[in-house]
């Protein structure tokens, strides 16, 4: 359905395309319009082209868009691999003639029009989700904080497709039982309790019962992208290389970092002006509130931030440490009574946080990494959680736009961990994306 979908939305952007070159833009360039005739010919072999480049780029290895912004950049890159290699063909064979101008305005028509189709499709497929339209019934294989937090997740956004309908123990037996009663689409292992021997025998019995499985990844899951095999007198090792987020990948991100905070600096400076002046007005105290934090390797820092609380907020702070609602070793209440008014709103929207592209200018901070943690939180650190100080702290990262206050003080690490793990520039560009929806609702902020 989607390839005779863009097989149609092909041939319109060229169609609109030659509309625009020849009758709109006929003053454009020395080029003659081509009949009619001459360009249906090409666009059989052209539509044949762009259709190969977008399977060869993934187009059509799944039939749902499970990430709008992954599926836009995929679309962005295979039509502009997809126009470079006309412009090549073009160049090569003169025999194959066709207007250039034509080729780069059917670029961004094609490029609107599928981004468009991509955009309707995943969100009349979400509409659908939470219609209960096309949902996955979903066992939980786990009972621990990891399998809870996904069964809560699952259970409270229907838009992402799954509906649980039970847990259930690593007993094949059980399973194919409990797949039967609660007549489950798909089994998701959410344990790191299960033997090796087991989660094959739970896979065996998914294949042969016909239902999907997907297993939650365990830490050394996690690091499988720094994983080196060698062998030493017939015995094979394995290796684990240093982090990688660093050489020309680090480089890369600090660079990313300068240039977007120090735009974002200059557009947001009558915005600061603004917040500064209500603060002032609203409490007794300053503008800006200073906190030691936790950075990369364990250097401490300044991390800026507007003022959102009373004067004396850190004094009051050990009357109130039972009453945090999140797990761990982070200290978080709904209604926290040291919060002004006007640090209510800023708070809500994380514009309380705008300052810290200071810090990140100056190289304390990162704009996308784990959050900084307040040095008493890190002395109650596992050794496996100091593996989020590896890297420069950020404003926003990838448990913020996971749930942000909602998530355990667990998951946040190993989402942190998976960030590490697995850094790319797309990566920061789709958590910076996703960051903007997550405040813009609130979701999960307080």
């Amino acid at each position: 359905m989607r390839l005779i979908s863009d097989a149609f939305l092909i041939n319109l952007s060229f169609l609109l395309a030659y509309y625009l070159r020849f009758k709109l833009l006929v003053s454009i360039g020395p080029e003659r319009a081509g009949s009619p005739d001459q360009y249906v010919g090409v666009m059989i072999f052209v539509t044949i082209l762009w259709l190969a480049v977008f399977n060869l780029a993934g187009f059509y290895r799944e039939t749902k868009i499970r990430n709008l912004i992954d599926e836009l950049a995929k679309v962005f890159v295979g039509i502009t691999f997809a126009s470079l290699l006309l412009f090549g063909l073009l160049f090569l064979y003169r025999g194959f003639w066709f207007s250039r101008l034509l080729i780069l305005n059917a670029w961004w028509i094609s490029f609107f029009l599928l981004s468009v189709s991509r955009g309707a499709f995943y969100f009349f497929r979400v509409f659908l989700y939470r219609k209960g339209i096309g949902i996955k019934r979903v066992l939980i294989l786990g009972e621990d904080a990891i399998a809870k937090a996904l069964h809560q997740k699952l259970l409270k956004d229907s838009s992402l497709g799954y509906r649980p309908v039970g847990f259930v123990g690593a007993d094949p037996v059980e399973i194919k039982q409990s797949i039967a009663l609660n007549k489950a689409d798909e089994l998701i292992i959410a344990s790191s309790a299960v033997s090796e021997q087991k989660i094959l025998d739970i896979v065996t019995e998914c294949e042969v019962a016909g239902i999907e499985f997907k297993i939650v990844p365990g830490m050394l899951d996690l690091i499988v992208s720094r994983v080196d095999v060698d062998e030493v007198g017939g015995i094979p090792l394995i290796t684990i290389s240093e982090i990688g987020l660093t050489g020309i990948k680090a480089v890369i991100k600090r660079t990313f970092d300068v240039l977007i905070s120090f735009v974002l600096l200059l557009l947001l400076l009558p915005l600061f002006l603004i917040v500064a002046l209500l603060i002032k007005f609203d409490s007794k105290g300053p503008v800006f509130f200073t906190q030691k934090r936790v950075g990369k390797d364990g250097k401490i820092f300044n991390c800026l931030k507007f003022r959102s609380m009373v004067e004396n907020a850190a004094e009051q702070l050990s009357d109130l440490q039972s009453r945090s609602e999140v797990e761990g070793h982070i200290f978080k209440i709904k209604a926290d009574p040291r919060v002004t008014g006007v640090g209510t709103w800023i708070r809500k929207f994380s514009i309380d946080e705008l300052p810290q592209l200071i810090n990140v200018f100056i190289g304390e901070m990162s704009l996308v990494g784990p959050r900084p943690p307040l040095p008493n939180e890190v002395e109650k650190y596992s050794t496996w959680h100091r593996k989020r100080l590896r890297i420069t702290p950020g404003i926003t990262g990838l448990w913020q736009v996971s749930g942000r206050s909602l998530l355990p003080f667990e998951d946040m690490v190993r989402l942190d961990i998976y960030y590490i793990e697995n850094w790319s520039l797309w990566m920061d560009i789709k958590i910076l994306g996703r960051t903007i929806p997550v405040v813009l609702f609130t979701t999960g902020a307080y």
